[in-house]
């Protein structure tokens, strides 16, 4: 299924070698690149999350409404109001968030919040956007190792691009936690108890930012952090849903 989406890419690879800049993904230049360090109309086409989703956490539904809640968030709903993702977490995206994060590739992350940026703005249109963007964080440790946090560098690039000031510090991460890659989301959820504090009073509506959205567990620790020093809604912006 993966492969059968992604193989308009390489059809176009293969018949495509254009004066431009070249894709981040793809390496083929084309004249449709804006910047040196973008992701082409062709690559975009195949991985980014085409019909709908859940206005709430994210995960495709059948429905033919932008607001529409799948029957688990209608059931149980979230501490945050909606997530925006922009792609797929499957291939080539997961291996681009993977060399972006572990190897320092930073312009994948810049090209893939570009990307989100786009998306932002157009679900946006008739809805008020957030007063201030706030990465989730990483562990002071976990940072010294990394040395970026991905996610407050995606920020930045949205920040930018949107105008919307971003806070690094307001909300910091005060429990080292184990990767999350392979857990269970009973596991998740029990690594994240108390890991997030909150600095300072919070505007009323804020984003949170972060790389990638499996279970949820994450996003939801912060949220309710958040929400204990003043945010009353929570809008989660990030590169890939899975």
């Amino acid at each position: 299924m993966v492969y059968k989406r992604f193989y308009p890419v390489l059809l176009d690879a293969a018949n495509r070698i254009l004066a431009g800049h070249s894709c981040v993904l793809c390496g083929l230049r084309a004249k449709s690149l804006t910047s040196p360090k973008a992701i082409c109309q062709v690559c975009l086409a195949a991985i980014q999350l085409n019909g709908n989703g859940c206005y709430q956490c994210g995960i495709s539904i059948k429905s033919t409404d932008g607001q529409q809640k799948c029957g688990e968030c209608l059931k149980h709903p979230k501490p945050y109001h909606r997530l925006i993702a922009s792609c797929h977490y499957d291939f080539p995206v997961n291996q681009a968030i993977s060399r972006f994060k572990f190897n320092q590739q930073l312009h994948l992350g810049k090209a893939f919040a570009q990307e989100l940026s786009q998306r932002i703005l157009a679900a946006y249109q008739d809805d008020q956007l957030p007063q201030l963007l706030i990465p989730i964080p990483l562990h002071h440790k976990r940072l010294a190792e990394r040395g970026f946090n991905q996610s407050l560098l995606i920020g930045k690039t949205i920040s930018h691009k949107i105008s919307i000031s971003i806070a690094a510090n307001k909300l910091i991460r005060v429990k080292n936690t184990p990767h999350q890659i392979g857990l269970k989301a009973t596991q998740r959820k029990q690594n994240l108890r108390n890991a997030f504090a909150v600095k300072s009073q919070l505007p009323r509506h804020i984003a949170l930012i972060d790389d990638v959205v499996t279970t949820g567990s994450t996003i939801t620790e912060a949220t309710k952090q958040c929400i204990k020093h003043g945010a009353e809604r929570i809008d989660i912006w990030c590169l890939a849903k899975t």
